[in-house]
């Protein structure tokens, strides 16, 4: 009878670990349930504001804490060992869920001074490499892009001839298909083309972001869905400089030491009778690669209103690229093209969200609605952001603001909360920075 009593005793306990290990489980996803949702709500609440065009307010959990506890909630008093009459086990184990938290302020110098650095070449790079959407980083990550009339053309001119010529490749049918629908939107909307402004006496285009005017958006995403069709990509690359002449080997005592210097912007080059120092620096090349004459193309960081100038260092950079490998045939008289795209900072991208949110919900009566479109990872289109107002069942993320509740459908017709957690990574990529930062222009010289 004492076996079986131990065995019911031990099985007893098992199955007690085993919810004990539920619970737990169930608390840690709880715990991850509520970030992910407190986290979607602040950023829903700033769309919102940034909708109304109001301050933003930032801040973070700064600690989640759960309520799990242990209390002695049953016992047994059971016999076991030599001796059993003066042994005895006792054991009960409850768990009492529920999470509090505390919120901190985003406020500091290094904070700001962080998410208003706009968006680097290498940023834009590293989620190109991980596949997001091109569509969406264009419309998340530009302000506006600057070109020449005459280059805006040759763009038109190029891609068309290449959506004719390579009709039979899926994906360049696909994207040329919805470049002809853009088109005709356009063409429906009364006197719309791009806004023309001068710098430093030059008259360009400027296409601008902007979802709150339908012919704006338009001419954007026409002139960036081009781009994509003729090949944007942007790529790292490493130029090495000599730093003096090289050195011969044997005033060194010990000839490991320069090696040292590995990992640095330094590097040693040469074995046996000489080293020669270099520096290495690390650029971004934007490469649209299905130009017919492709050539150099670098990336220039700058304020907008050096980006002529940052043009003109480019073009020195187009000709040695030239000079060093050589012309396709056919390509003698290239013209390079010149385009300026200017960046946002996390804290623009925000605010763009918001113009987004102010298009699809519109703040004044009888004014029009309207949707941004891009292609999703599918090839069809979908709305990039989908928000209604009041308290609709399973939202995918819902909040209250002054007194009205707003929800996030679910659903894949959209791509809000893909841009959700784009805006939270790129937040917490550049939620620090130590110095004020200056506008960032990607300068493009195919």
């Amino acid at each position: 009878m004492k076996r079986i009593s131990l065995v019911a005793l031990a099985a007893g306990l098992f199955l007690s670990g085993c919810g004990t290990e539920v619970h737990v489980a169930d608390e840690l996803t709880t715990f991850n349930e509520a970030q992910q949702k407190g986290t979607s709500q602040l950023l829903l609440l700033n769309i919102l504001r940034a909708r109304d065009r109001q301050p933003l307010a930032y801040s973070h959990f700064d600690v989640l804490r759960g309520g799990i506890s242990a209390s002695t909630s049953a016992g047994l008093s059971v016999p076991f060992g030599p001796g059993a009459a003066a042994n005895a086990l006792a054991t009960g184990i409850g768990i009492a869920p529920g999470i509090s938290q505390d919120v901190k302020p985003q406020d500091d110098q290094d904070f700001y001074r962080g998410i208003l650095t706009p968006l680097s070449p290498e940023t834009w790079a590293l989620y190109q490499d991980q596949d997001w959407n091109p569509d969406l980083l264009f419309h998340m990550f530009v302000e506006d892009i600057k070109v020449s009339r005459e280059d805006y053309e040759t763009v038109a001119h190029v891609t068309a001839d290449l959506c004719r010529e390579h009709a039979d490749v899926s994906g360049v049918a696909t994207s040329c298909s919805d470049l002809a629908h853009i088109k005709t939107n356009i063409s429906q909307v009364n006197g719309c083309v791009p806004e023309t402004f001068l710098l430093n006496g030059k008259p360009l285009l400027k296409l601008m972001n902007y979802p709150g005017d339908r012919c704006t958006q338009l001419q954007y995403d026409a002139f960036t869905l081009s781009l994509t069709i003729l090949g944007f990509h942007i790529a790292e690359e490493s130029t090495k400089t000599d730093i003096g002449p090289a050195m011969d080997a044997t005033p060194f005592k010990n000839t490991n030491w320069p090696f040292s210097l590995k990992g640095s912007n330094i590097e040693v080059t040469g074995s046996g009778g000489s080293y020669q120092f270099k520096t290495v620096s690390k650029d971004y090349a934007v490469a649209l690669s299905n130009m017919p004459c492709p050539g150099a193309a670098n990336i220039a960081v700058a304020a907008t209103s050096e980006i002529g100038s940052q043009i003109r260092e480019m073009n020195k950079d187009d000709k040695a690229y030239v000079a060093k490998h050589g012309l396709p045939e056919g390509c003698e008289h290239r013209v390079s093209l010149q385009i300026g795209i200017t960046t946002r900072s996390p804290d623009g991208m925000l605010y763009y969200m918001g113009e987004v949110a102010r298009a699809l919900m519109p703040i004044n009566p009888g004014e029009p609605s309207q949707t941004v479109i891009l292609r999703g990872d599918d090839g069809r289109p979908h709305t990039l952001m989908n928000i209604v107002e009041g308290d609709i069942a399973d939202p995918a993320v819902r909040v209250a603001y002054h007194g009205t509740t707003y929800s996030v459908p679910r659903g894949d017709s959209h791509l809000t909360m893909q841009a959700f957690e784009l805006l939270e990574q790129v937040f917490a990529l550049y939620n620090r920075a130590s110095t004020a930062p200056s506008t960032t222009a990607v300068t493009v010289v195919p």
